[in-house]
C-alpha cells in the first residue's frame, strides 16, 4: 500500500531489496514523486513501515521505487527478511 499527497494506492511487490523495489500497479504514477509505503510481508503480522520512497522509472504497469526512510526497526525487519528469503 502506497500514498502521496494525491493517490492511495495497493500494488505486488517484485525484486525487494535493502534499497528498493519493483511494484506492479494499475494506477498511473509519476516519476519523481514521493510516497510513504507500508509493505505487508507474508510472514509477519504488522507491517512494515517506510516513512519516504521515490518513483524512480515507470514502464507500463511497474514502477520502480526506491526506499529513502525506514525507521531503523523496519531496517532490521527488512534485513531479516531479506536474509530469510535469499535465493
Amino acid at each position: 500500500m502506497f500514498s502521496g499527497a494525491l493517490c492511495i494506492g495497493e500494488g505486488l511487490i517484485h525484486n525487494l531489496s535493502h534499497t528498493g523495489c519493483l511494484v506492479e500497479c494499475n494506477r498511473s504514477m509519476l516519476e519523481g514523486s514521493y510516497r510513504a509505503v507500508r509493505l505487508l510481508l507474508p510472514d509477519t503480522i504488522h507491517a512494515l513501515i517506510i516513512e519516504l520512497a521515490a518513483v524512480r522509472w515507470i514502464r507500463a504497469e511497474y514502477f520502480g521505487m526506491e526506499f529513502l526512510k525506514l525507521p531503523t526497526c523496519d531496517q532490521a525487519r527488512l534485513a531479516h527478511f531479506l536474509l530469510a528469503h535469499q535465493r
